[in-house]
């Protein structure tokens, strides 16, 4: 069957724009392919996670799951870290879309209280995700808080602003050795405490824990607030 006069170009270098157009086709087909095999096996990933644990997961349990050889896998993944750093950094971005969506023109409390309870639901909606995000060391001695947590795009940056805030305006008072950095590490250990209950042993439990989580947020905010 004869070739039309296009797909002859296609295979003709001596047709260079549209030779170059097909190029860039077939390496943009390409790279879609790689993409969603990538991400089907960072979902793959997370539905172990979600049905076995962190400890589950494994490169031989991924192959097995999207029916695909191990070696397979390393064209897309050098290893089992790098596919849970690619869960994290989806996982982190996600988080701060989370945080971000609480209206910045409401009063302290309420601002302070709507980031906390953001952090809650993402843990509960994304739990595969908040549990590999929280279950990685970080490499030994890396500052606290590592650079990048307080770039912007970051929900750690959300909540130090949101400190930063408050102090600003004479609405928590700054303690020698409990500055803002110290107020955003407790607030943060606090709702990451009430997330990681709500996701892990306390999952299905018959109580009122959206009325305690603001009980608990609202006696926290009430800890930092001047006298």
């Amino acid at each position: 069957m004869p070739l039309d006069n296009t797909t002859e170009s296609c295979y003709n270098p001596n047709h260079s724009s549209v030779y170059d157009f097909c190029l860039d086709m077939i390496t943009s087909t390409r790279l879609r392919r790689h993409e969603r095999t990538k991400q089907s096996i960072l979902d793959a990933a997370l539905e172990i996670v979600n049905e076995e644990g962190p400890q589950a997961l494994s490169m031989r349990a991924l192959a097995d799951r999207i029916d695909y050889s191990p070696a397979g896998l390393y064209e897309y993944f050098g290893s089992k870290d790098e596919i849970i750093g690619a869960i994290c950094e989806q996982g982190h971005q996600q988080l701060y879309t989370y945080m971000a969506q609480v209206n910045g023109a409401l009063t302290m409390k309420e601002y302070l209280l709507g980031i906390g309870l953001a952090y809650i639901r993402f843990a509960q909606e994304n739990a595969a995700h908040f549990l590999l995000m929280f279950s990685t060391p970080p490499p030994p001695d890396t500052p606290a808080p590592p650079a990048e947590m307080l770039d912007e795009g970051s929900a750690f940056k959300i909540l130090v602003s949101g400190i930063q805030r408050g102090i600003a305006e004479g609405v928590f008072l700054v303690r020698p050795g409990f500055d803002w950095l110290e107020m955003a590490y407790a607030a943060w250990a606090t709702v990451h405490g009430i997330a990681m209950l709500r996701i892990t042993s306390m999952q299905g439990l018959r109580y009122d824990f959206e009325g305690a989580d603001r009980q608990t947020l609202d006696n926290f905010y009430r800890g930092l607030e001047t006298m």
